[in-house]
């Protein structure tokens, strides 16, 4: 990315943010190949920065019809349940507090194939959106699934990882 490129000349130690990313994408394996593209298109997505889903696109190849259609459902849903659910926690009520109050059918109904990749997606999108009621649901769903916290742990960096990207890209359009 020649951005990031200007900036790395300016101030070659923020290079090691680059390298989280490259590392926790592509040369880190707790994660399954699969999830890392589910987590990576859903941070990029929740971070809305289409030069990072570019990125993501140029190393992993495009979305699946069903993969995109999932991540956007993710998305989509995160949007409403993130922020609602998190401020009935600041402040509880005794009427709502639930999907059905939302108008929001249950995941299982949704069509969604792989339910453990759903699970990684909603965490990076909670991450993206401090949505830390919904980011500590789907966690317990994905050690349900057996998911290892290496495999989690993984998850995490990575969207951790383009997070700093988008803060990176936007350093950089303050250079000039």
């Amino acid at each position: 990315m020649k951005k990031l490129e200007t900036l790395f000349n300016q101030i070659p130690e923020l290079k090691e943010q680059y390298e989280l990313f490259e590392n926790t994408l592509l040369k880190e394996d707790s994660l399954e190949k699969k999830y890392i593209k589910w987590v990576a298109f859903s941070t990029a997505l929740a971070l809305k920065e289409k030069l990072l889903i570019s990125l993501v696109e140029e190393k992993l190849g495009k979305l699946e019809e069903d993969e995109r259609k999932a991540i956007f459902l993710a998305s989509s849903r995160m949007s409403v349940t993130n922020p609602y659910f998190m401020a009935r926690n600041i402040q509880p009520l005794s009427v709502g507090g639930s999907l059905d109050s939302l108008n929001m059918s249950i995941i299982q109904n949704l069509g969604v194939e792989d339910m453990t990749a759903y699970h990684y997606a909603c965490i990076s999108i909670s991450s993206i959106n401090s949505g830390f009621v919904c980011f500590n649901s789907h966690l317990q769903n994905l050690k349900a699934h057996k998911q290892s916290d290496f495999a989690i742990d993984q998850a995490m960096r990575l969207t951790a990882s383009l997070y700093s990207l988008k803060q990176l890209l936007f350093n950089v359009s303050l250079l000039n």
